[in-house]
């Protein structure tokens, strides 16, 4: 049991997560390139899209190439439908990273841990939004149910430690006091835009596998959302 949760969540991680952070890095650059302050609405916006439309890609990718390689049972549709449920659910989550990080750090007084535990908390709780509207929204999708709102609480919560983690790519708060992740994923001025979109992924890629690992291990059978 422990082992095939440790195997969907690599599976996660390479075809989610690490082109989440990615595609929020992408949309960053895109953001500022077209003169977007990173306290407006268009650069949480495009931001978010840029998150998005990364998981979609990847899961969609992860899987057709599974298919063709490994599995042939998987269904293309099938792993569309989820793409697009999943991608939807990392917009919200996405499209509120920056606002949220912006409004904790307002007063420069908030140590790295508040900002990290405060993100974790907005971040998921916007993807768990996400994934219930989606439930209701998306014909494809199975309806809200009590049941799989655990479920959902689950995913977003694993969710919400990669979008903690993706604040250690920032390292002008305080002079990146406290940050104890900018040695692995923190985004300096030198770095060259490529560096900084695999370093944002990289932080994701960390939070989420950090995070789904203790639900791997301490979880009963049937209480996490990859059983």
């Amino acid at each position: 049991m422990v082992l095939a949760r440790f195997g969907t969540t690599v599976e996660v991680v390479i075809s989610k997560l690490f082109p989440a952070g990615c595609g929020w890095q992408a949309g960053s650059i895109v953001a500022d390139q077209m003169g977007h302050a990173a306290t407006s609405m268009e650069f949480a916006a495009i931001t978010g899209v840029g998150d998005g439309l990364a998981v979609v890609a990847g899961h969609t990718t992860f899987y057709t190439l599974k298919k063709l390689v490994y599995d042939p049972k998987i269904s293309f549709g099938k792993e569309l439908g989820a793409a697009v449920w999943l991608g939807a659910a990392a917009m919200c989550s996405g499209s509120v990273w920056q606002p949220l990080v912006n409004t904790l750090q307002t007063s420069d007084k908030l140590p790295f841990e508040i900002i990290f535990a405060g993100t974790w908390l907005g971040c998921g709780t916007a993807f768990l939004g996400g994934l219930r509207l989606g439930r209701m929204i998306l014909p494809w999708m199975d309806g809200p149910t009590n049941a799989n709102m655990g479920t959902d609480a689950s995913l977003s919560m694993a969710i919400g430690g990669a979008s903690a983690c993706f604040v250690g790519t920032d390292v002008a708060y305080l002079g990146g006091e406290g940050n104890f992740l900018r040695p692995v994923v923190g985004i300096e001025d030198v770095d060259p835009d490529l560096v900084g979109i695999v370093k944002a992924g990289t932080s994701t890629s960390i939070g989420f596998a950090a995070a789904q690992s203790i639900q791997n291990i301490t979880y009963k059978q049937g209480e996490a959302w990859c059983d």
